[in-house]
């Protein structure tokens, strides 16, 4: 039976969809899921459902982004004082797991569209990858103070995109079996992250110093 009509503002009716998209998509598979049967859930009709989502395909993507953006905004704290640069990163880590468990539907959801070749969830997963590159970058450069060479540079930023896809995929891999210890992924994460900065060639005295320091 739909759910009786309420009146929200188009903001808030968009959202409601959302979140009701990523809890479908987050237990189903895509191909399962039905544009109608979101409208029937939500009570709504369909000619508003398609006001806001012209198909599937452009809600899916708006599901994916969504949680993308929740994502960042909840592992987008800053730095607590006297933590190692080690500590950032296993903490940043656990803030993703500790979003996973909080939105296990919504992060799957999130997890489905990456990957695709969709280009237009490929769009979304390149401008998601580009912010938590920049962040991470930003703070594995501050132990320098100045501009890094720009060879040092694009291979620390090549190095962090790699890092970030096997991140991803370890913190996949505890939303499928949640017996994995949080805290081993956070640490082999953070662990991983700075064996490969110290690798790349020609980081400065003071960056690997600081990726060196590898303790809680």
């Amino acid at each position: 039976m739909a759910a009786s009509r309420r009146r929200l503002s188009p903001d808030d009716r968009r959202n409601e969809l959302l979140a009701l998209g990523a809890e479908v998509f987050g237990q189903r598979p895509y191909d399962e899921v039905r544009i109608d049967e979101i409208a029937e859930r939500a009570g709504v009709s369909r000619a508003l459902m398609y006001h806001y989502f012209p198909d599937k395909r452009a809600f899916f993507a708006a599901v994916v982004r969504a949680e993308g953006e929740r994502l960042f905004e909840a592992t987008n704290t800053p730095p607590e004082p006297g933590l190692t640069l080690f500590g950032q990163l296993r903490a940043g880590v656990l803030a993703y797991l500790h979003y996973d468990e909080e939105h296990p539907h919504g992060a799957w959801a999130a997890y489905l569209g990456m990957g695709r070749s969709d280009p237009v969830l490929r769009g979304i997963e390149d401008i998601d990858n580009d912010r938590q590159a920049n962040r991470i970058i930003d703070r594995v450069t501050q132990a320098v103070g100045d501009a890094l060479d720009p060879k040092v540079q694009r291979d620390l930023r090549a190095t962090v995109y790699g890092w970030l896809a096997f991140t991803l995929e370890m913190c996949r891999q505890r939303l499928i079996d949640a017996s994995i210890d949080a805290d081993f992924v956070a640490d082999t994460c953070a662990h991983g992250l700075l064996d490969a900065v110290g690798r790349v060639p020609g980081i400065p005295r003071a960056l690997a110093d600081a990726v060196s320091v590898q303790q809680r």
